[in-house]
């Protein structure tokens, strides 16, 4: 039973810091001061392809910006966790008995894949009559449809766009100004220090795979929404060079 006796041991640990942490900082005043850097981090990088390198296309510009913003957060995450964990008062001086077993922390999560497959329709009893008045009724509609589109498309491209905009910023409101990630990598950094001054052998995800667990599906989302976005408006408004330039041309049409 020495192994469960360890795990019981980590995880004491683990909740130890835990609570020195959330005693000592107001985590969630961290989290929104790292998100507002990395906003505004961002922002300068699309400023800069915009201005100085003259990226034209959106979709590219935004997924560029993504790229260079989350980079750019992990390396703050990094930075600023390492300074909560080396702040003077952290209380780290708690047992750390000697492990010898595997096994990462938390990194082995399964997730289920659900094949949904669309069940082919039971053609069977059709008749050619039928086939062909639902075909001509499709041809009626298609040629009917030409003055409708020059209405309708726009519209569905509008509400794809806002749609984008949306979950775009709930991605990023939930990636950047998250303090779970903060504390995980804060509780890794101080596993480090600990292991560094006992005879700890355990095989941990580390700082940045606990950072990346906790942001890589908001991430995920930010991206295509940009990138949607971005191609929504090259395709419908490619005379405009920014979102705002965009917003107030369909402004002005209303």
């Amino acid at each position: 039973m020495k192994i469960l006796s360890n795990w019981r041991s980590v995880r004491l640990w683990e909740t130890q810091v835990e609570r020195e942490l959330h005693r000592k900082y107001s985590l969630r005043t961290h989290g929104i001061l790292i998100g507002s850097f990395t906003l505004l981090l961002m922002w300068g990088v699309s400023a800069l392809q915009m201005h100085l390198l003259h990226v034209d296309s959106l979709a590219v510009r935004y997924f560029l910006t993504l790229g260079v913003g989350y980079l750019g957060y992990l390396l703050v995450l990094r930075w600023w966790a390492k300074r909560l964990v080396e702040e003077r008062g952290l209380d780290l001086n708690v047992d750390a008995p000697d492990f010898e077993f595997g096994g990462g922390r938390g990194g082995s999560g399964s997730h289920g894949h659900t094949g949904i497959g669309e069940a082919p329709g039971d053609g069977g009893g059709g008749s050619g009559s039928g086939l062909s008045d639902i075909a001509s009724g499709a041809l009626d509609v298609a040629g009917g449809a030409d003055e409708g589109a020059v209405v309708v498309i726009p519209v569905i491209a509008i509400f794809l766009i806002c749609a984008a905009i949306l979950f775009g910023a709930g991605s990023l409101v939930l990636l950047y100004f998250s303090w779970d990630a903060l504390l995980a990598v804060a509780i890794e950094i101080a596993f480090s220090y600990v292991s560094a001054r006992a005879a700890v052998r355990m095989a941990r995800e580390g700082w940045l795979m606990a950072a990346v667990r906790l942001t890589w599906k908001p991430l995920l989302g930010a991206v295509i929404c940009a990138v949607a976005l971005g191609a929504l408006l090259d395709h419908f408004m490619p005379q405009v060079n920014s979102l705002p330039e965009a917003v107030r041309v369909l402004l002005k049409k209303r």
